[in-house]
């Protein structure tokens, strides 16, 4: 028995275990493979995050003006809209002939007659997906959540938000399509039971535009179609429905989920992009600042870039950052970039893959 106990292995603790809430990205990371390159994290389908923010909470700013009006929990009657949105890439960029598919945006829309609550949906935006905004009838501006906090945003901000940048002319060109049509008698006003014009005020908002001139083309509903810049949204459905008066407050309480913080996406798997024709294969050796594979994009443009590569619009990357756009075959790539309004930053010019693509707003300094 002495010898039996002097053999055996002695008996380890248990390891406890602790079970923490971990957002998205944290959770990316933690199962991402090592990288034993030096080169920026690969953006294909995963936000990239710089891990200086990994830990920082996301600030919360008060609103300018309180909502406790809105903080009871009494039945308030209310209409929800959804758009599907997608964006048409102007010529110039590439063919766009080559059948991948872009994953749809949506913009899903809570509103009363006097407030309203927007939320971003879906990988196709150039912003964070679920992004929030609150607006109310009687205060210009809006509250904004989204990757960095909360915080109100002042008339016209909401455009430069979306832009990435201040927004460098008038504006992008709005066009609304009424819901009914015409006669316009054939519908009544805009009512509780009817809102609209709160639709208008927040595609105001959006495009930088008082919205004051907006409001009769929302008299009769939600409009049926919108167009914003190069951004083209139909609406799916609008149902009514009864909600608690705290679930459209317009301030900084009762916020949503956290939103991951990113400064660029890609709407494109990698397997998707492998299927875009980069011509035959370069013979020449890539440029020393060049990734062994993909396209490393870096925007020095003042705003918020859209990618489009061969025509097809790929993914975005925010002003001073960068990214890997994996899955793209060794090639040569039409490849330009657009801002989120509609301006165009460069026109398609043909790109090398393995390299580097830099977006400039004229010609990009030496370095």
């Amino acid at each position: 028995m002495v010898f039996v106990f002097a053999c055996a292995e002695p008996v380890q603790p248990p390891r406890e275990v602790y079970e923490e809430e971990s957002t998205q990205a944290e959770i990316l990371v933690e199962d991402a493979p090592p990288d034993p390159e030096d080169r920026p994290p690969a953006i294909s389908n995963r936000p990239f995050r710089p891990p200086q923010r990994d830990h920082a909470p996301a600030p919360i700013i008060a609103a300018s003006h309180g909502d406790d009006e809105y903080s009871n929990d009494q039945p308030l009657v209310a209409r929800r809209y959804v758009y599907r949105v997608r964006m048409i890439v102007p010529t110039g960029l590439g063919s766009g002939r080559v059948p991948v598919a872009v994953p749809a945006a949506e913009l899903h829309v809570d509103v009363s007659h006097e407030r309203l609550r927007a939320r971003f949906v879906g990988a196709g935006w150039p912003v964070a997906p679920n992004s929030e905004v609150r607006l109310r009838r009687d205060r210009p501006g809006v509250y904004l959540f989204d990757g960095e906090g909360g915080r109100p945003l002042e008339p016209g901000q909401l455009a430069h938000w979306f832009e990435g940048g201040i927004v460098s002319r008038r504006g992008p060109a709005l066009h609304i399509f009424s819901r009914y049509g015409f006669p316009r008698r054939a519908r009544p006003p805009d009512d509780e039971e009817n809102p609209g014009e709160l639709m208008c005020a927040l595609l105001a908002e959006f495009a930088g535009e008082q919205r004051d001139p907006l409001h009769r083309r929302c008299e009769l509903g939600a409009p049926r179609l919108f167009r914003l810049g190069f951004w083209r949204a139909e609406q799916t459905a609008g149902v009514p429905v009864e909600l608690l008066r705290s679930a459209l407050r317009a301030d900084e309480r009762s916020g949503p989920r956290p939103i991951t913080f990113a400064t660029a996406s890609s709407w494109i798997e990698p397997e998707a992009l492998a299927r875009l024709d980069g011509g035959r294969a370069p013979t020449d050796e890539p440029a020393d600042d060049a990734p062994t594979h993909g396209l490393r994009v870096e925007n020095e443009s003042a705003t918020r870039a859209i990618i489009a590569i061969n025509g097809i619009a790929v993914g975005w990357v925010d002003q001073g950052a960068h990214g890997l756009f994996e899955g793209l075959r060794p090639g040569t790539y039409e490849v330009g970039s657009i801002r989120p309004h509609g301006a165009v930053v460069q026109r398609g010019r043909p790109v090398r893959v393995p390299g580097v693509h830099r977006v400039c707003d004229g010609r990009c300094p030496r370095r």
